[in-house]
């Protein structure tokens, strides 16, 4: 099986960094917080806040961010760190509304036109 051009941010010291240092976009449902690496790789790290509810609802969140990153991995620069944060709206969104957030924060797809 081929090596993931991605890899999981685990610790929070490299959550923190990202967040103080990085580069943010608001967007509906999510922040993204964008940091060059040494890195050969992307590394991604998702935050979701207990506000969003109980560990099941949060994991569900979670879930739906990894498949929409898995699904538009080929967007994701590598040598970058980036910390997802979702936000509060995040919770009564579709998953459609998390990819096309997901899309808009890694740059878009070749030829998508922005739907604002």
């Amino acid at each position: 099986m081929p090596e993931s051009p991605m890899e999981t941010l685990k610790n929070s010291r490299d959550f923190r960094r990202v967040i103080e240092g990085g580069d943010r976009e608001y967007l509906e449902t999510i922040i993204t917080y964008r940091l060059p690496n040494l890195e050969e790789k992307a590394r991604v790290g998702i935050s979701v806040s207990k506000k969003a509810g109980g560990s099941v609802r949060r994991n569900l969140i979670k879930r739906r961010i990894r498949e929409a990153i898995r699904r538009n991995a080929e967007l994701l620069p590598a040598n970058e760190d980036v910390v997802i944060v979702a936000r509060r709206g995040i919770i009564t969104a579709g998953y459609e509304d998390i990819e096309r957030d997901i899309r808009k924060s890694c740059g878009g797809m070749p030829g998508e036109k922005d739907d604002q």
